[in-house]
């Protein structure tokens, strides 16, 4: 449960309509990008590479092809909490997160060949 405090923050940032726009689309972005984060890792290992990730290659080795599912509800988490609580400080996180994963991503499409 939310404390008081962190109530009046959320809502109080969720009262500038520029930050909420910007929360709006890097949740967009944070769920796309993981959902092509999960493509390419799926071609990446159809092409022999392996996870460099040990907390997803034990969700793949114990999950087997559903391993994507805690993954997938990971991402819509957070991407909930950003649009919860759209600080300058979660944008800014959030803006960061993004850039890795975009880079993650397009790594392992480039490992594979593929393009987007």
């Amino acid at each position: 449960m939310p404390t008081a405090l962190a109530r009046r923050i959320a809502a109080r940032a969720r009262s500038d309509q520029r930050l909420v726009r910007w929360a709006r689309f890097l949740a967009l972005v944070f769920v796309v990008a993981g959902s092509l984060d999960i493509v390419s890792t799926n071609a990446a290992l159809a092409a022999g590479h392996i996870e460099g990730n040990p907390l997803v290659e034990s969700l793949q080795s114990s999950l087997g092809p559903w391993w994507a599912v805690p993954k997938t509800l990971f991402h819509v988490g957070l991407a909930c909490l950003i649009l919860w609580i759209p600080s300058r400080r979660m944008l800014k996180t959030a803006a960061v997160v993004n850039l890795g994963y975009v880079a993650i991503v397009l790594h392992n499409f480039y490992t594979t060949g593929w393009t987007l």
